[in-house]
Order: structure tokens, then sequence, then C-alpha cells
């Protein structure tokens, strides 16, 4: 920068005396001016170069920074790692001298020390050799019982398609009578085979009319070829009071009667054992819907015909559980 203001200075001088001075006198300035400025161009050309080799330094520097950080961190983590290994190599001379003084006491040690040792080492093995045979004893248990439940699986598979199949075949046979108020349905693994009023009695009576008499017939024919089938007949009234003077003295008797006189004409229309056949009156206290319309009560003026697979098996397989 004093260069720079030097050649102004000079380059004033020659601008103010160039008409004061001689020839010979402005000629040397010119010389000297010239020199001052190749002095100056080369300085300037030396500035910028410094410039450029500052801003390699200050790059270069940059660098080496970031390596020499990189560096302090490793050797950070590395002394970490070293401390963390002289540790556990302090634990591992330490567990080794131990091991070594066990072995020398082993060596030297008394034989009723030996003894204990042998003596727990015995009872160590035998415990292992229980604990196997538990789990052996176990293991077989279970297999056991999985083998018991796949059998369980598979009976009440054949169950419920054994119950589905009579749905069909009770269904097919008492096609015929589904407008009279018939319907057959499987609930809880069993079919179920309602029968309405209308189909079987006369109002308060328990004698069964014809139309009545020809569902009971096929349905037997069915029951006759199912012989692994109980089967359970409920009467069910409404709870309207009965005011009957004969046998029927109340809603209990009328289905009780209802039930009996329904089993009997299955019974005589095929050849099926009593003792698979139970007769129950339920009276008004299994409605299907609220006593409060009439025709809520004519629903719930029916009986019930269920039809339940034996289960022996089944029952055998899961006490054997």
């Amino acid at each position: 920068m004093k260069i720079h203001h030097l050649f102004l200075y000079f380059g004033l001088l020659g601008i103010i005396f160039s008409g004061c001075v001689t020839s010979k006198r402005y000629n040397e300035l010119e010389a000297q001016k010239n020199k001052l400025k190749k002095e100056y161009d080369s300085l300037r050309t030396l500035a910028l170069n410094l410039e450029g080799w500052l801003a390699e330094a200050r790059t270069e520097n940059a660098l080496l920074t970031s390596q020499r950080n990189g560096l302090i961190q490793d050797t950070t983590e590395m002394g970490t790692q070293l401390r963390y290994l002289k540790g556990k190599n302090a634990e591992l001379v330490e567990l080794n001298r131990m091991l070594e003084d066990n072995y020398r006491k082993l060596l030297s040690g008394s034989e009723t020390e030996t003894k204990r040792i042998l003596s727990e080492l015995r009872d160590a093995q035998a415990k292992l050799q229980n604990r196997e045979d538990e789990l052996n004893l176990m293991q077989k248990t279970l297999e056991e019982k999985s083998k018991r439940l796949e059998e369980l699986e598979r009976k009440l598979a054949e169950k419920d398609a054994q119950v589905q199949a009579l749905k069909n075949k009770v269904a097919e046979a008492l096609k015929g009578f589904k407008d009279s108020g018939l319907t057959v349905e499987v609930k809880n693994g069993k079919v179920y085979v309602s029968m309405s009023e209308k189909l079987l009695f006369a109002s308060g009576s328990s004698e069964v009319d014809q139309r009545g008499k020809d569902a009971l017939k096929e349905l037997a024919k069915v029951l006759e070829k199912e012989k692994d089938i109980n089967v359970m007949v409920e009467g069910h009234t409404d709870n309207v009071p009965l005011r009957g003077t004969g046998c029927n003295k109340d809603n209990w008797d009328l289905s009780v009667s209802r039930a009996t006189a329904v089993t009997k004409i299955i019974l005589g229309s095929a050849r099926i054992e009593p003792s698979r056949i139970t007769a129950a009156g339920r009276s008004e206290y299994l409605p299907l819907v609220n006593n409060d319309t009439p025709d809520n009560r004519a629903k719930n003026r029916r009986t019930e015909i269920i039809l339940t697979p034996k289960l022996d098996e089944l029952f055998q397989i899961i006490e054997s559980n």
C-alpha cells in the first residue's frame, strides 16, 4: 500500500513539474517512475501469489485439523476399550489364580475335602438325572394328552357331521309338514324338531290329531334307522291357566300328557328301543318368546323332540384327560 502511494506521489510531481524541469531531469524521473511501477507490479504479483498460498494453507490446515480431531476421538475410544480389556484381563487373571488355588487345594487337600466334593458331584448328578426323568415323563404325558385331544377333536367333528346329517334326514322326511308349524334346526350339537300345537293337538287336548300322527310316523322311520340317537320329547304350554276337568288339571298335567302321547305314537310307529326315549313336561316355564300376544302364546304352545347322538366315546376321552 505504501508503494502504491509513492507511485501516485511521483506521478503527480511529474504532472505538476513537467513544464518546469529540464528534459534530462524529466527523463530521469520518468525512468524512476517506470522502475517503481515495475517494482509495484512485481510486488502485486507476489501479493496475489501469497494470497493463493495462504488460501491453500488454510484449506490444508482445516483438513489437518479434522484429521487431528478424528485421531483424538479414535485415541479416546481405543483408550476406553483398552481400559475395558485391561479390566477383563484382570478378572481373568484373578479367576485363573482362584482356579489354580482350588486345583492345588484339591491336589494337596485332605481326603475329607475330596470326598465332600465328590459327594456333592454325585448328588448333583442324581438331581440332574431325576430332573431328566421328570421331563421325560412330562413329555410323555403331554404327548398322550395331545393324542387324546386329537382323538376328541376327531370325535367331535364326527359328531357334528352326524348331527348335521341327521338334521338333513329329518328335514327331508318332514318337508311336507313345514307349512303346519314344524321346524328342524341344530342347536348346541342337537337336532331340535319343534311341532306347533296346531299340528298335533286341539286346544287344551292331549290327543294327537291325524296330521300330527302322520308327521310323527315319518319321524319314527328315521329314528328307527338311527340307533345311536337318544330322544327327548318335551311338552310346552303358554302361561294361560288351564281350566280342565279331566286328567289335565293345569299346564303341568297338559305338557306331560302331550309329551307322553307323542312318545307313545313314535314307539308304536317303528321298532325303537323305549330306553332311548324320555318324555318330559315343561309347562309354561321355557317359553320361546314373551307370552304377551296371542301370536306369541301360540309359538310357545309346542312339542319339541330333541335328538342327541350318544356321547359315550366322547365322555370316555374326556374322563381319560
